[in-house]
């Protein structure tokens, strides 16, 4: 009995193994430049705008599945009421993304991030938790290199000195290199 037991065990383990070493797994790392704007109301009502920079490292499981962390910084300098603002935004995010082939160089992708930003506005900074999605096109430049066009939405919380951060939105384009 013991060893049907057992030759049980290392077959179902022997399945295990083989249908995980099946799976397809790309790493990728890339940067990428964009367009932000962030919603800002109370004491200063003046949203923010600016160039946003990104660095980001991924994997690619399946040529469907993308899980991608995303470091991003955007800065704003800025009057209102006759006194001069700066707005900086550093941002840490874990994304999954579905990509959607519609031709052999070109996917559409549809997805989720959630993760931290950390704001400093008018000499008050604070850390929030920030969720929301993103979609947008990639086009496969060569079997290494390819590039992101998309839109993403963050949800955020800043509330600090009667100043608030309701959302972020970016417009961006990147381009990677998978490994």
């Amino acid at each position: 009995m013991k060893a049907k037991t057992i030759l049980a065990s290392v077959l179902c383990s022997s399945l295990m193994v083989a249908s995980v070493q099946a799976v397809e797994v790309d790493f990728f790392a890339g940067a990428g430049i964009g367009y932000q704007m962030d919603k800002v109301d109370g004491g200063i009502n003046h949203d923010t705008e600016d160039m946003s920079y990104q660095g980001r490292i991924g994997v690619l499981i399946e040529q469907q599945h993308r899980i991608t962390g995303t470091f991003g910084y955007m800065e704003d300098k800025f009057a209102d009421a006759n006194t001069d603002y700066k707005q900086e935004q550093y941002s840490w995010l874990l994304s999954y993304d579905y990509l959607i082939p519609v031709h052999k160089d070109v996917n559409l992708f549809v997805g989720v991030s959630a993760g931290a930003n950390d704001n400093k506005i008018a000499g008050r900074a604070s850390t929030d938790f920030v969720y929301g999605g993103q979609a947008g096109v990639q086009y496969q430049w060569t079997e290494h290199l390819s590039s992101d066009l998309g839109y993403r939405y963050l949800a955020q919380d800043y509330s600090e000195n009667g100043i608030d951060i309701d959302n972020s939105q970016q417009i961006y384009l990147t381009l990677d290199y998978k490994f």
